[in-house]
């Protein structure tokens, strides 16, 4: 019998890995589908701030305080970007060289690129709302995590139920 209970147990176990890598995939989609939208919205703002410059400079007009909120809201869209890629990179435990702009394992000493001296990640805890973040992402990857992990386990005991039946184990 405790062969069985090492297959269930195992299966649980991968059951749990699958759960881990789905939050984690789940949250790097997000991100980058976040950052893409907001590179998006960053390309619209430029444009605006073309039109108002070039209507400005055709018709003489002042549209300085325009351009000067468009350039505001590009600011907090770019930094908004620069944020989820932060994040994207510590979902995947990396970081970006300063010196050539690779992205490359947080814990390297020197970048394998460029050879510049990286400075090394302190152990901090994570910000409010980068736990919101994660929270946010592991809650919506979770409910597929359990389904996942209900078929596998289901599996496992159909499968238990079919290998003692074809060796008749209970007969011996």
């Amino acid at each position: 019998m405790s062969f069985f209970e090492d297959l269930k147990k195992n299966a649980s176990g991968a059951a749990d890995k699958a759960v881990k890598k789905t939050t984690e995939i789940t949250g790097l989609a997000k991100l980058k589908m976040a950052i893409r939208s907001k590179e998006s919205k960053l390309s619209s703002v430029y444009e605006e701030i073309g039109r108002l410059f070039y209507t400005a400079e055709r018709d003489g007009e002042d549209c300085t305080g325009e351009i000067a909120a468009f350039i505001m809201k590009a600011d907090k869209l770019k930094a908004e970007i620069e944020e989820a890629k932060k994040e994207t990179a510590k979902l995947k435990n990396v970081k970006t060289c300063d010196g050539c702009g690779a992205e490359i394992d947080r814990n390297l000493p020197f970048c394998p690129w460029c050879g510049k001296k990286q400075e090394m990640p302190v152990d901090e805890e994570p910000a409010e709302d980068e736990d919101d973040i994660v929270d946010e992402f592991a809650d919506e990857a979770e409910e597929t995590a359990d389904d996942i992990a209900e078929k596998i386990e289901e599996a496992v005991d159909n499968l238990t139920e079919e290998i003692k039946d074809s060796c008749d184990c209970d007969k011996e």
